[in-house]
């Protein structure tokens, strides 16, 4: 696999191209000139990352900006589609994830994930979202977007908990005038002829698209927005309607994914739950699998592996209605109150291969019973004796298992603001937001009832009752399958009420060798966030065959009380090379109901010397514990991934595999699950107390020549007793390898078979504690150039980023071999680019303007978390790995009148595919996450503004 140098190739891309944004700079208060323009001067600026008014504040860390140009350049009626983008966040894209999914968009920075992000709206926080807390941004509307604010590193002391690898603040065009309706329509198109793909499936006898796609997984969007002054200029008003709606997109549209990888990419693999059935036979020591072979007699093996993927969503459909307010009036200096609103209504899908019998346990059948006729003699049982059997038989009548989902939320926040003495400002509001979540799912079956239908509905069975007959080949009814089949519920609601006020002003004094003043912020807040889940009685006793986890209920809710403070210091200033030193600091003190108080600080640094700016800034951050965190009830869910004690070849030695509870009769003969799910048991822990980070960023913005910024900084994030389950791979691994008793007491497997899946009483403890450590380095490097040449201007940007280190440590002081990084390597637990980076130029003159865009992710090596160079996956392992993916992406804009603009594009030009990887890579479809998934993606829009 070839590589290059991508800091060096980078560096010498931005110096001489002149790259990084309109799309992407870096934020100053100032103008180029370093001095205050008359506006400016009435006008006071808010940073990102400090609660600081002023004219003379700049940013210590570095703050990357998207412009609201950008959006429409790029074809994103999301805000997920162009923010998830950039190289400083993990490439998630909530559409193009099934299962598992969120459910709703969210942002991680520094893949550290979406929990350890503050994202906000015009400096305030976004509600809880009903998937595990994580902040929904689909509340956003993209075309509403004045810009975005990516700042890089712990930002607890100005915001709170959450802000640990950063923030992501959403600022709307508030001050919008007028009234515009812009729609757009977007689509995919792929040409399928993956050769290699295709030729799997036939030697399976599996169908496929060949060909042409034609346009799939359209999307449609409206957006209107008006907004102007009243009374007389002291008052300003403004709305806002949108509403989009996307297709779904199933795996079987495309070729590459219509059948799913085994785990060596080398054949198409599926669940042994198939739709003819698959038996495991146990009697006296000696297990046996069985299926019918073609003349409808048993035979000693297992049949055909089920070829689940068709059905899968690989863009789930959504729909989804917004609409938004914004008020505000100058009643004096002193009182100038403001109201914000705004409300989401989201209804989307979840869909995924049939229902069955996921080797549901029919334990001491007698073999006389005649539902089994001559299974125990054709399969060599003493026809006298009883056996334990194991169902597995997918419900290919009753259709694929779908989950509806229907959102509302909504978030108000009412405050005023205005002047105090002095040069003091005040700004007191009351933010209150909440979600309401309602989610059905259909076509699953109910475990309880699985078994007495396959029993012939002995005495005391369920009402409604029917004969599952999987004993002979096609003796299953719809009807016998419908009776089978449940609908579930779930409905969360979350709630968040914020108070925050705080003063800022010059403080009167500056030190003699400085010019400016010293500023200041003193502030409260008090924040209230509660979250409650309830389930239909079936959900919460995890009697759903299909579910992979009981969803008993949560309740709870978190308080916390805060006091901070922050102060912009000029340190000097001078005439001479040397021209100035400022400094910045901030304290938080957050007293937590649950777990008591905790201290969150920061200092930073900023200079100019010459042209040069060099600045620093350090943090320690936190994270306090959620509610599903402290509440969520323990019970056994799913984990990909496979036993490396199962199969007649196991991974591991028999000595290793003895570690881990198998006995040596067992050794070689662990039934493994075809589908690589075991059961983990997991749950919350109500004596979690915050993680805590420290945070480092160090670099510079040098401007040589006039609208050139160059900017590179140096960023290190660690985070100390993360709150997290250790990882039940990780957890078989080391106990395997090393043998310590601290992990291999996690592990209980079935005391027969040895297995860690058929069941619920066979599982890998895995619950939440505060041990563990992450730590993520790197190097961002940005930079702009803009220039008029060709009778228009040219705008250069270019945003990148290389990680150093990527590192997760799940038992400090316990196991430090389980330590490892991520950065630059593919595994079942990794996937990072050490290199990824957006670079764009675009020209505009006149009436018209285009653009193109280069995406490029690094390439990965096929190297374990222990550092071992893997084989498993023999598809990824023949090619070293995964090599560099570039994409290609050109737009234009033509406006037609004065008021009258047309937006089209193609992104991905060239219709590459994802990188295909077997099933324990891949996490949709064949493929890892980020890249594009579904081929060429085509977009427009026509916007009108009066």
């Amino acid at each position: 696999m070839t590589k290059f140098n991508p800091l060096s190739a980078a560096i010498g891309f931005a110096i001489v191209a002149g790259t990084m944004s309109l799309g992407a700079t870096n934020a100053y208060a100032q103008d180029q000139e370093g001095e205050a323009s008359e506006e400016q001067v009435l006008d006071a600026i808010v940073v990102t990352g400090s609660r600081i008014q002023s004219q003379t504040v700049t940013s210590s860390a570095p703050v990357t900006e998207i412009q609201r140009e950008e959006f429409a350049i790029n074809g994103a009626s999301r805000v997920d589609d162009l923010v998830n983008q950039y190289p400083q966040l993990t490439p998630a894209f909530d559409s193009q994830s099934n299962n598992p999914s969120t459910g709703y968009a969210t942002v991680s920075l520094r893949n550290l994930g979406a929990e350890r992000t503050l994202t906000l709206v015009n400096g305030r926080r976004l509600p809880p979202g009903p998937t595990g807390e994580l902040r929904d941004i689909s509340i956003i509307p993209a075309a509403l977007i004045n810009r975005v604010d990516i700042l890089t590193g712990g930002a607890s002391a100005v915001y709170g908990s959450d802000a640990v690898a950063g923030v992501v603040n959403f600022m709307l065009d508030t001050e919008f005038e007028g009234f515009s309706v812009s729609a757009g329509y977007s689509a995919y198109q792929h040409n399928n002829d993956n050769a290699y793909m295709q030729e799997l499936q036939r030697r399976r006898g599996f169908s496929f698209e060949d060909g042409n796609s034609g346009f799939d997984g359209a999307a449609r969007n409206v957006d209107l927005a008006w907004g102007g002054r009243f009374a007389e200029g002291m008052g300003h008003a403004m709305a806002w309607v949108t509403y989009r709606e996307n297709d779904p997109l199933f795996h079987g549209q495309r070729d590459y994914s219509s059948c799913a990888l085994n785990a060596a990419g080398t054949a198409c693999g599926g669940s042994a739950t198939n739709a003819t059935g698959n038996f495991y036979f146990y009697q006296a020591g000696r297990g046996v699998s069985a299926s019918f072979n073609s003349a409808g007699r048993w035979q000693n093996s297992y049949g055909a592996p089920y070829n689940y993927a068709p059905p899968n969503y690989y863009q789930r459909p959504d729909e989804r209605f917004t609409s938004g307010a914004s008020v505000s009036y100058e009643v004096n200096e002193y009182f100038a109150p403001y109201f914000e609103a705004m409300m989401v209504n989201r209804k989307d899908s979840s869909q995924i291969a049939e229902s069955g019998a996921f080797f549901t346990p029919l334990l001491g059948v007698s073999c006389a019973n005649p539902i089994l006729g001559t299974a125990c003699s054709e399969l060599g049982f003493n026809p006298a004796g009883t056996v334990d059997v194991y169902v597995a038989r997918r419900n290919v009548e009753g259709g694929p298992r779908r989950s509806d989902t229907s959102d509302l939320s909504y978030r108000f926040v009412v405050g005023t603001k205005g002047a105090l003495a002095g040069s003091w400002n005040y700004d007191a509001s009351f933010l209150f937001a909440r979600t309401q979540n309602d989610t059905q799912g259909f076509n699953d079956f109910l475990t309880s009832r699985i078994q007495n239908a396959l029993l012939n509905c002995p005495a005391g069975s369920f009402a409604g009752c029917q004969f599952y007959n999987v004993w002979q080949p096609g003796g299953v009814t719809v009807a016998a399958a419908n009776s089978l089949a449940g609908v579930s519920f779930n409905k969360t609601d979350t709630e968040m009420r914020v108070f925050n006020a705080y003063a800022t002003g010059d403080a009167g004094f500056a030190f003699p060798t400085a010019s400016d003043n010293i500023w200041a912020v003193v502030g409260v807040e008090s924040r209230y966030e509660g979250y409650a889940t309830v389930s239909d009685s079936n959900s919460a006793a995890g009697n759903f065959a299909g579910a992979g986890a009981a969803a008993p209920p949560v309740d709870g809710f978190t308080k916390v009380s805060e006091l901070f403070a922050e102060a912009a210091i000029p340190l000097f200033a001078g005439d001479g090379l040397f021209k100035s030193l400022d400094a910045d600091i901030g304290y938080r003190y957050s007293d937590y109901e649950r777990s008591g108080g905790a201290s969150t600080y920061k200092i930073g640094l900023t200079g100019e010397i010459g042209m040069v700016r060099p600045r620093f800034s350090y943090n320690r951050a936190i994270r306090a514990p959620g509610i599903n965190d402290l509440f969520a009830q323990q019970r056994v869910t799913l984990f990909g991934g496979a036993d490396p004690c199962a199969g007649a070849t196991p991974t591991f030695t028999q000595a290793q595999c003895a570690n881990t509870g198998v006995s040596a009769a067992q050794y070689g003969r662990v039934p493994g699950n075809p589908a690589q799910q075991n059961n983990q048991f997991t749950g919350g822990n109500p004596n979690l107390v915050p993680e805590e980070a420290d945070t480092y960023t160090i670099g510079f913005v040098v401007q040589p020549i006039e609208n050139l910024s160059v900017a590179i900084d140096y960023y290190d994030i660690k985070i100390d007793d993360t709150i997290a389950a250790i990882g039940a791979s990780t957890i078989l691994n080391f106990c395997a390898t090393t043998g310590d008793p601290f992990l291999c007491s996690r592990i209980q497997r079935n005391p027969v078979s040895g297995d860690i899946w058929r069941g619920e009483g066979q599982f890998v403890r895995n619950t939440l504690d505060n041990f563990g450590e992450l730590r993520a380095r790197g190097i961002d490097l940005q930079s702009s150039y803009t220039f008029e040449a060709l009778g228009g201007r040219f705008f250069t940007n270019f945003v990148g980023n290389f990680i150093l280190e990527e590192t997760s440590n799940p038992l400090p002081g316990v196991n430090d071999a389980a330590k490892f990084d991520c950065a630059g390597r593919i595994n079942p637990s990794c996937q990072t680019s050490e290199w990824r980076h957006i670079a764009s130029l675009r020209y505009s003159r006149d009436s018209w303007s285009v653009n193109l865009r280069w995406r490029h992710f690094g390439g990965l090596d096929y190297i374990g978390t222990n550092g071992a160079r893997l084989t498993a996956d023999t598809l990824v392992a023949a090619r070293g790995g995964i090599d560099a993916q570039n994409y290609i992406d050109l737009s234009g804009s033509y406006a037609i009148a004065d008021n009258i603009e047309l937006n089209f594009g193609v992104n991905n030009i060239a219709d590459k595919e994802p990188p295909l990887v077997g099933v324990n890579n891949a996490l949709n479809a064949n493929a890892p996450g980020g890249y594009d998934q579904t081929g060429r993606y085509i977009f427009s829009s026509i916007n009108v503004k009066f």
